[in-house]
């Protein structure tokens, strides 16, 4: 690459480097060395450098060193010669001499730039508040709490006599001393003599504080030039304030650390933190509010060694102070010796360290190892199940004491073994593939039956170690789901005699019609008319009417006949199925029945529908026989049932309700009891089958709602979640 090439392009890329940089102007009254100054500077700093695009200039007027008229003049001018060909994209102007030339100038070197204003005293600002609130420029006050710190020496010190204020005759001190001299006649009135020196004579200053009584203190306020106009340095009004025999109290934090004890102090850094923030805010598109200018508040913060020197109760003072200059810790007061102790003996101590770390950890270890060994073996014990684990070869690593039961074999007769030593059933294909693929094994021991579940253990590599088995003993379980099954079953025989009634009605119109083709064809072939078209009407007829009598028997069988295992079902179907076999024995009774599939997605559900079946003929005998009753009493003429199917968040749900003779509240409570029965001939065990079937087998739920005439019967069923079935019942 050609040398100019480089450098245009090295131009070029320094320029859109610039270009993408926003500069930010601070600009001080005071020079540079200022504690005030350099706080709020510092403030302004640490707020901005997490922003690499922003660059800080700041610039000082010196002006608490210097304030003659004359001086002001040629220090504006050469400002305004200085900033006129520099671009900022925000000014900050500190304290009042900067605000006020900022304020008079800014058309002429800042226009159309944000400005924001700060270190302006709140109860005497010495500018333009109401010039500055109409041009919408952001304002920081700053707001030395003298009458806060005053009344705040009463507190701290008890037994308090003597107070001395210590301030000059500068303009910065004219707002607080007029409130030094009023806090001074509220001490004044409580008995507490209270002297102020406004003088600024160091020499008089500093014997007073040498001979100040007992029970007295310091409030010192600003102290920036002498009696004779001269500016005082900073280390001067330490080495006076440190003299004194006294607690040095004050309003700012420009002497914290330096022999002040601290207060309720005004900050220089705060100040311009929330100046720096309020600018990176602006410039970031947020809206400021103008209209009130925003009040830095003061902190309590006092220094550790000037307490102990002057021996105040740290007890006294505010729960949320902050104290500077606490003790030193053993290591930080004697880090040399402890580095030297590093240096001359790293690896005997560092040795000696790991080896005590070690024993330690391995007795520990030791012991919670041991523990949680005889916790996990009394747990094992003590459960009933048989429990054993293998290794990936079949070896017994481990089993409890209901494994060495079955087995009749000691613990140390069965570790180490081969399982098929052991326990020869588990080594018979397909048995033994079964247990190593983590399948469900049932079988039979001892005319009992046991259920076995494996699971992969990890070993300490995070490999596959081998199997633990657990081995249930599901004999009771088994029995008893078979005799669920049988009562099921003996209820659905209950059933039968109501399912054959239905049957002869519903062959009684076949039969009839059967009865009435046989003597027409009979007269048709007496008198020669039989033709071949004839017989294949007759032949239509009689086959039509078989086929329906053949689909009547078809769903009485369906009906009686067990579900032995859950399965998908079609429930709108089932409904159908049952009021086609109670159709005619319905209309024998006059009962209407009126069945709506409210359902809008699939009717599909898991469960035993021959089951769910003998439940919805349960619940509509019952209705049957209650509307039965209620007509006994001529109550009604008419029996209605009205079956509807709805959809749920995670259910469907069946609602089933009469216009019988209803039931009460205390009979509610006891209906779904075995050989609970409210009828002659009841054998109390109708309801009870049903909510068996449904909340038991088919994880459902049952509930039986009065009416004002007649019961409602609901069923929910789980599938997917659609809607809510608590809404729909209410």
């Amino acid at each position: 690459m050609k040398p100019w090439l480089f450098l245009f392009l090295w131009c070029m890329f320094t320029l859109s480097l610039e270009a993408a940089s926003k500069h930010i102007l601070l600009l001080h009254s005071y020079n540079k060395g200022i504690r005030w100054s350099d706080h709020l500077s510092q403030g302004v700093e640490d707020v901005l450098a997490p922003f690499k695009e922003y660059q800080l200039t700041t610039e000082y007027m010196d002006t608490k060193k210097n304030e003659d008229p004359e001086y002001l003049i040629l220090l504006y001018n050469l400002f305004v010669a200085k900033l006129k060909y520099q671009q900022f994209d925000a000014v900050i102007a500190a304290d009042d001499f900067a605000v006020k030339f900022v304020l008079n100038n800014k058309d002429k070197l800042f226009p159309n730039v944000p400005i924001f204003f700060c270190g302006i005293e709140k109860s005497m600002p010495g500018v333009d508040v109401e010039r500055i609130k109409q041009e919408k420029i952001p304002l920081v006050f700053e707001s030395k709490e003298v009458a806060i710190n005053m009344q705040f020496l009463k507190h701290v010190m008890p037994h308090l006599k003597n107070v001395y204020i210590i301030s000059d005759k500068t303009k910065d001190s004219m707002s607080i001393n007029s409130i030094f001299q009023e806090e001074a006649q509220k001490l004044e009135a409580q008995g507490i003599h209270t002297t102020i020196n406004l003088e600024g004579d160091l020499e008089k200053i500093t014997d007073d504080l040498a001979h100040l009584p007992p029970h007295s203190a310091v409030m010192l306020g600003t102290l920036l030039r002498d009696n004779h106009g001269n500016y005082i340095p900073y280390y001067k009004v330490s080495d006076v304030i440190n003299t004194s025999l006294a607690p040095v109290f004050a309003a700012s934090d420009v002497l914290l650390s330096e022999g002040i004890i601290g207060g309720y102090l005004l900050r220089g850094y705060t100040n311009g933190v929330a100046v720096a923030k309020l600018t990176l805010a602006y410039l970031d598109g947020q809206k400021i509010d103008t209209s009130k200018p925003l009040v830095v508040p003061s902190e309590w913060i006092f220094d550790y060694r000037m307490l102990q020197k002057y021996n105040i109760d740290g007890s006294m003072l505010p729960k949320e102070a902050t104290i500077i200059n606490p003790p030193k810790s053993f290591f930080e007061e004697h880090r040399q010796l402890v580095e030297y102790a590093f240096i001359f003996f790293p690896f005997i101590l560092i040795s000696l360290i790991l080896a005590i770390i070690n024993i330690y950890q391995r007795q520990r270890m030791e012991k919670k190892l041991a523990a949680q060994s005889y916790l996990e073996q009394v747990l094992l014990n003590n459960i009933r199940s048989s429990i054993f684990w293998i290794d990936i070869k079949g070896y017994i690593k481990g089993c409890n004491d209901s494994f060495c039961t079955m087995v009749g074999l000691s613990l140390d007769q069965i570790v180490g073994r081969s399982i098929c030593d052991v326990f020869t059933i588990l080594c018979h294909m397909p048995t033994k593939e079964q247990l190593f693929e983590l399948q469900e094994i049932e079988f039979m021991r001892q005319e009992r039956t046991y259920r076995l579940r494996s699971q992969i253990f990890l070993d300490e590599d995070g490999k596959n170690g081998g199997i633990v088995a657990v081995i249930t003993d599901v004999t009771e379980k088994k029995q008893l789901e078979i005799n669920t099954q049988f009562i099921i079953q003996q209820s659905k025989l209950a059933e039968i005699g109501e399912m054959l009634s239905a049957i002869v009605h519903q062959w009684k119109v076949p039969l009839v019609e059967l009865s009435a083709v046989a003597h027409k064809m009979h007269h048709y072939d007496q008198k020669g008319k039989l033709t071949s078209n004839d017989i294949q009407k007759f032949y239509g007829v009689i086959m039509s009417q078989t086929i329906y009598m053949g689909e009547t028997i078809d769903g009485f069988r369906d009906f009686i006949r067990p579900s032995n295992e859950p399965k998908a079902f079609d429930i709108d179907q089932g409904i159908k199925d049952v009021l086609a076999l109670l159709s005619y024995s319905m209309k024998y009774d006059s009962i209407e029945v009126k069945y709506t599939n409210h359902l809008t997605k699939s009717n599909i559900l898991w469960g035993y529908p021959n089951e769910f079946k003998q439940v919805i003929v349960n619940i509509i005998n019952n209705a049957k026989d209650a509307i039965l009753e209620e007509k006994v009493k001529a109550l009604v003429t008419k029996g209605h049932i009205h079956i509807d199917l709805y959809e749920f968040d995670e259910s469907v749900g069946v609602f089933i309700r009469d216009n019988g003779i209803g039931i009460s509240q205390e009979i509610l409570l006891n209906l779904f009891q075995p050989f609970f029965t409210t009828k002659t001939k009841g054998d109390g065990f109708g309801l009870y089958m049903a909510k068996l079937i449904i909340e038991s087998k088919m994880n459902g739920k049952i509930t039986l709602k009065p009416l004002t005439q007649g019961v409602q019967v609901c069923i929910e069923l789980p599938r997917e979640k659609e809607k809510s079935y608590e809404n729909l019942i209410a």
